[in-house]
């Protein structure tokens, strides 16, 4: 019923475009049913729950002259106001020459298991069940625990997209998420750390299973000691790995800086520059990413995309929208945000990138680790050096330093600043369960070094 009339408003706008002097035009409309619940302190402290709905128009004049607008409305009024709007730009802008037409129809198909009703119908009560579970748990794990806060979504979105050309197609599904964070205190010193799950189900998520994880490494992070900069060796939880490759991704396999000049691939593909076990896809059709879709946000059809193959990075893996492609005399390669999407980021980047798993675990690579570090998750990352992935962070919620196989105390966290490049030429190990978080799905990983240049005031 909801992508019915979501079809039907994108195929008047379409419509109303052609009839009001438009050359070519496209629609996408959407509707996104988002619910939070926020904890700190051990407690609840924001339950928010809302409807948006809106429509995307583009416009093209027979000169190639171009209008693009987003309204929030789903009403026929709305709508219509939305299209003159977007032919008032188009008249009033130069022409768009690396625009060579909207995308022609393609097959597609639905996808099974990419919406849960469970989630769906997901309730104020059950999340704050949830939640409960997840305080209850790590205060009971240690009377070290001090506080636990984190935040609980789900949500439900539906869009659909039609062009000129015949294109017509739709989507809807779900996600679920889950952040536990646990604080921990002893003679005046704190230990933190930090558990996340996601799912396109809800029932998939466990809290009791994050809290505990969360508390645990908590309460083993208190009397915290500093270590010097240098080179380590350490060992990525997925939470610190997602982070690495959402940078990755984003930065080198976007349309948007490889035409900038600013993509590492446009330097090195060809190259072996990453260990040879390194192998990245990008899939929306695989199950085991979080943004499972059959069509982009111009109804384009989602495919895979091999990234980085054998630790060489691969020109083919630059992910297009129709108009970066136009740029290059290119087809799109399915990768324009969809409408919900697009108001965060309105360039084509990988949003299901996968790393293919090994054949270890992490308990096996602090065994096989002298003297290193573990590292839990990974923050306030800047990019410095685009084009040899050179970025600059720092540890977070769980550093530990590594003796002999063990993590033998808790650590301040550092500064880490390195090439990409660099730190995974050298991959000794990678995990065998691949975890899901919201643009990617990825593996622990034992790296043979990363630099460390400074250390952190806590």
């Amino acid at each position: 019923m909801v992508l019915d009339r979501l079809l039907d408003v994108a195929e008047r706008a379409v419509k109303t475009a052609l009839r009001m002097g438009a050359h070519q035009s496209q629609a996408s409309s959407f509707i996104l049913d988002a619910a939070l619940t926020r904890y700190a302190n051990s407690q609840i402290h924001q339950n928010v729950a809302y409807r948006s709905g809106g429509v995307s128009v583009r416009v093209v004049l027979s000169d190639r002259r171009m209008g693009d607008i987003e309204a929030f409305t789903l009403e026929e009024e709305g709508v219509e106001k939305a299209v003159e709007d977007a032919l008032r730009i188009a008249r009033a802008s130069r022409p768009n020459l690396d625009f060579k037409g909207p995308p022609e129809p393609e097959p597609w198909s639905p996808l099974e298991g990419a919406f849960d009703d469970e989630t769906s119908l997901c309730t104020p009560q059950d999340r704050v069940q949830m939640v409960r579970e997840a305080i209850e748990t790590a205060h009971a794990r240690s009377p070290l625990v001090r506080a636990v806060a984190g935040n609980l979504s789900t949500n439900s979105a539906y869009f659909a997209v039609v062009n000129s050309l015949g294109v017509s197609a739709r989507a809807s599904l779900t996600t679920a998420g889950m952040k536990t964070t646990v604080i921990s205190e002893l003679e005046g010193t704190e230990g933190f750390s930090t558990a996340e799950s996601y799912s396109r189900r809800v029932g998939d998520i466990d809290p009791i299973q994050l809290a505990g994880e969360a508390a645990e490494r908590s309460v083993k992070g208190v009397k915290p000691a500093r270590v010097q900069p240098g080179d380590y060796e350490v060992v990525l939880s997925p939470l610190a790995v997602r982070v690495l490759f959402s940078y990755i991704s984003g930065m080198g396999f976007s349309a948007s800086s490889y035409q900038d000049g600013s993509s590492f691939v446009r330097y090195f593909s060809g190259q072996r520059v990453f260990d040879i076990k390194l192998n990245v896809k990008d899939d929306a059709l695989d199950p085991r990413t979080l943004y499972m879709l059959p069509v982009d946000g111009e109804g384009v059809p989602k495919r895979r995309m091999n990234l980085i193959a054998a630790g060489e990075a691969l020109l083919e893996g630059i992910c297009y929208d129709s108009l970066r492609a136009g740029r290059e005399d290119k087809k799109s390669t399915g990768h324009s945000p969809p409408p919900i999407g697009r108001r965060l980021l309105d360039r084509p980047v990988p949003y299901n990138v996968i790393v293919e798993p090994g054949d270890s675990n992490m308990d096996e690579m602090i065994e096989e680790t002298k003297n290193g570090l573990f590292i839990t998750d990974l923050w306030y990352i800047r990019p410095v050096e685009p084009t040899r992935i050179v970025l600059t962070g720092l540890t977070r919620d769980g550093t530990f330093l590594i003796e002999n196989g063990e993590l033998s105390k808790p650590v301040v966290n550092l500064r880490f600043t390195d090439s990409m490049l660099s730190a995974l030429s050298e991959i000794p190990l990678l995990g065998k369960e691949v975890k899901t978080f919201e643009t990617n799905a990825v593996p622990a990983m034992k790296l043979k070094k990363m630099r460390f240049v400074g250390v952190s005031a806590y």
